[in-house]
């Protein structure tokens, strides 16, 4: 059992907490991906649960309360690599190895797959090689919960569609066994990556669900602007996001719709649309006004 409870943060001189009473559970063994804008506290949790950072409030509970040790321990935190951009590749890969759980197979294969080169600094290459490295040593640690901070925000789309085919296989190896939590601002391939979804904002937890319900979360529909309102006049939890007009038909964006709310609006002659991934995203966010 892996239950994050009421975790807050505020950094030194900031005002605004950076989470604020953010409470999780966990899908253990799964791929959850972690979404929000800029400053929504994604990469403040992940440091947090890898003991990083000392919250100023809260708790990470691993099976009961867990200390720092603990989870340095059970945790990996791989994003930012200040910390290794001085290290040479060679003592960055001996140091990744002193972990018990270190799969040296796992490590040559991602090698071998995007040509990691052991020579020199990490802080001579470029930001997408630096980011495939520590990614891959994430990877190969065999950590029981992997947090990976944006690791393909620097990668060329075949690179990046390359890492994720790697981060699922690396899951399914695990057979249960590990935990990975991803952080991206490219919404639209986490879709095909990850099993479940965190959507957060200014610290604060937007909405937790299987990955495949963030669609279907908010839908467009298509049609008379005075039939679609309405048709939701009498909906008191059913919420327009915004309006788009389309010469004499409108697209209106809802959340909070019923079956028999869709049934009403189909008989009246309104398309009803599904939303793609990243604009479901986009629809969540903006209700949290």
């Amino acid at each position: 059992m892996i239950r994050i409870d009421s975790l807050s943060h505020t950094y030194p001189r900031q005002k605004e907490p950076a989470l604020d009473s953010f409470s999780l559970e966990l899908a253990e063994g799964a791929i959850t991906g972690f979404i929000g804008p800029n400053g929504s506290g994604k990469t403040t949790l992940f440091k947090a649960l890898a003991g990083r950072i000392l919250p100023s409030s809260g708790q990470v509970l691993i099976d009961g309360p867990a200390g720092r040790e603990e989870l340095i321990a059970h945790c990996l935190y791989v994003g930012d690599d200040k910390d290794l951009s001085p290290v040479s590749a060679k003592n960055a890969l001996l140091y990744a190895r002193c972990r018990p759980t270190w799969d040296e197979a796992i490590f040559t294969r991602l090698a071998q797959r995007f040509e990691l080169s052991l020579k020199g600094t990490l802080s001579r290459r470029s930001l997408g090689q630096r980011a495939l490295f520590t990614a891959a040593l994430g990877l190969a640690s065999g950590a029981p919960i992997t947090l990976l901070d944006e690791p393909s925000g620097n990668l060329d789309v075949p690179t990046r569609l390359a890492l994720a085919e790697e981060i699922i296989r690396v899951n399914a190896e695990a057979e249960g066994a590990r935990t990975i939590l991803i952080s991206s601002h490219i919404v639209s391939e986490l879709e095909s990556l990850i099993e479940h979804v965190v959507v957060l904002k200014k610290g604060r937890l937007v909405k937790a669900m299987p990955a495949e319900e963030l669609r279907s979360a908010a839908i467009a529909l298509v049609g008379n602007p005075t039939t679609i309102r309405a048709e939701l006049a009498s909906e008191a939890k059913t919420r327009i996001l915004d309006e788009r007009p389309l010469g004499r038909l409108a697209e209106i964006r809802i959340v909070g719709h019923t079956p028999e709310l869709l049934e009403s609006l189909s008989l009246s002659g309104i398309e009803i649309q599904p939303l793609s991934f990243q604009d479901a995203f986009v629809s969540l966010i903006s209700e949290e006004k």
